[in-house]
């Protein structure tokens, strides 16, 4: 048996990640659509795949290049990808699989491998595997009479359909010779290039002379890739993550994640109480050093979630710890007057006319005097430290400059760079989460805003992280990452769905 992949198209809805990839490629659970599809083929005994591109096709050999072991890979292009639609990339298959038994699948669908594989076993030759009971304006929809397949549109109203198509079509030689030469009548003698292949399956179930049987997929997972929509929903059903049940630990970043500026994320109180209900643990971290743990606490209140303040893990600590451990009493704090006052109350000397250390932290208070004064002190030999790398900080009303480009100021300004540099993504804003109370890793998950602070953070540590899309990073972002997340979500709120 064959099976064929139509990927020509050029993706318009996935804009702008399709602007510089071929929608076969856009990453559904960190794999591309079309990995997801030759390995269902594979697992299902199928090596001879026939693939019609268009759109970029020299991506999409160059990544197909060796990227499959043991398939016989067969790229044909639709040069007319413009201006035809999938039965026209069909009709370019004809010789290769006219008068053969083959699988068709759209380039553009996800699905749970065991669907292709029960598919291909099943004993029956000609079927469309269908979402029975589902119904959804965009797909291709199926009604039966008799047991057989009586119509195929999207136009089908729900009380006349079966389900859903899932456009993933098993045909047998004979049925491969009679859409073959419906195909061909289109295209060649009606000069239509420019429909759904879906049209020609219409036009032979309605003249009775292709008998097709319905597959029911039985609730199994798939996905239709057109939109952001589909995609968001393709992320959370083909995610990698260790089951969340299973996660004893939850550790948040706030900016960006639990809130943005001074508005909460919607849901996330009820989230936070929900894991609590279950006897999660429950942590807050952040960058930024503006404010003190206490701060956290309490602006963390005031938005209905509950904190306490040994659940708070900011920045500023890991820097407290190193300069304690340093026994350095001398410091110029470039920060907020709460980063100063914690300072203050932990014994440090901010007042010195020779610091050992200026620390640089996210200073919502920022003047140019500060700013000189830093400068000044750095030139005469003191080093620079920072609580933080973030480039940016989210906001309501869009990016501010974060400590990563007051670095830029510095490093440009006096050729000076941080000798180190805290928070996220250093494993030891975590070091004693993990150390004191011997959590396996398994057990916990960070969730964050950021690829570069969080997502690196937790590959550092060896845990689980799952991205949301409220703060720092846009989804297409993800998508030029190899270090792909193990769940994206468009906001914390979603989780709630997948835990229970």
């Amino acid at each position: 048996m064959k099976a064929v992949i139509l990927a020509a198209g050029l993706g318009t809805r996935l804009h702008p990640i399709t602007l510089i990839k071929p929608k076969c490629l856009v990453k559904v659970g960190g794999k591309p659509i079309i990995e997801h599809q030759i390995a269902a083929y594979q697992s299902a005994g199928i090596s001879d795949i026939v693939v019609i591109s268009g759109y970029k096709i020299s991506m999409v050999k160059e990544h197909c290049k060796n990227q499959f072991n043991g398939v016989n890979l067969t790229i044909i292009e639709n040069k007319d990808f413009l201006t035809t639609n999938n039965m026209y990339s069909l009709y370019l298959a004809k010789d290769l699989l006219e008068g053969h038994d083959f699988i068709l699948s759209n380039g553009d669908v996800v699905y749970d491998p065991q669907i292709v594989n029960l598919l291909v076993k099943d004993a029956k030759t000609d079927m469309i595997a269908c979402d029975k009971g589902s119904y959804a304006e965009e797909s291709m929809k199926i009604s039966i009479l008799n047991g057989y397949i009586s119509d195929i549109s999207k136009k089908i109203p729900a009380r006349e359909a079966y389900g859903n198509s899932i456009d993933l079509y098993k045909f047998s030689s004979n049925s491969s010779n009679i859409l073959f030469s419906e195909v061909s009548r289109i295209v060649e003698f009606e000069k239509n290039l420019n429909d759904w292949f879906e049209v020609a399956l219409q036009r032979l179930f309605v003249k009775n002379r292709l008998n097709m049987r319905p597959f029911d997929i039985e609730r199994r997972k798939w996905v239709e890739v057109d939109n952001f929509v589909d995609l968001s929903q393709g992320d959370k059903l083909f995610n990698n993550i260790y089951p969340l049940e299973r996660k004893t630990v939850f550790i948040f970043d706030l900016d960006g994640t639990v809130y943005v500026g001074d508005k909460v994320i919607l849901g996330v109180a009820n989230l936070i109480n929900r894991l609590r209900g279950k006897g999660k643990k429950i942590y807050f971290m952040s960058n930024n050093s503006s404010r003190s743990n206490q701060e956290y606490v309490s602006k963390l209140t005031s938005m209905g979630v509950h904190a306490e303040r040994n659940e708070i893990i900011i920045s500023t600590d890991g820097v407290i710890d190193f300069l304690k451990r340093e026994n350095v009493v001398d410091v110029y704090v470039l920060g907020t007057q709460s980063m100063q006052q914690l300072f203050i109350d932990n014994g440090f000397d901010i007042q010195s006319n020779n610091p050992t250390y200026v620390v640089l932290g996210y200073d919502t208070e920022l003047t140019y005097s500060k700013l000189k004064t830093a400068s000044i002190f750095l030139q005469r030999g003191s080093k620079l430290i920072a609580t933080h790398c973030d480039t940016v900080c989210p906001t309501p009303d869009g990016f501010v400059p974060d400590i990563g480009s007051f670095l830029a100021l510095f490093e440009r300004a006096l050729g000076i760079k941080p000798v180190k540099i805290f928070g996220k993504p250093n494993v030891e804003m975590l070091s004693d989460i993990i150390q004191d109370q011997g959590i396996n890793l398994d057990s916990i998950v960070i969730i964050g805003d950021r690829l570069y602070t969080d997502m690196k953070l937790a590959r550092s540590v060896g845990c689980d992280f799952i991205c949301v899309l409220s703060g720092d990073t846009r989804r297409e972002d993800i998508e030029q990452t190899e270090n792909f997340p193990d769940l994206i979500l468009d906001d914390v709120s979603h989780l709630i769905d997948l835990i229970g």
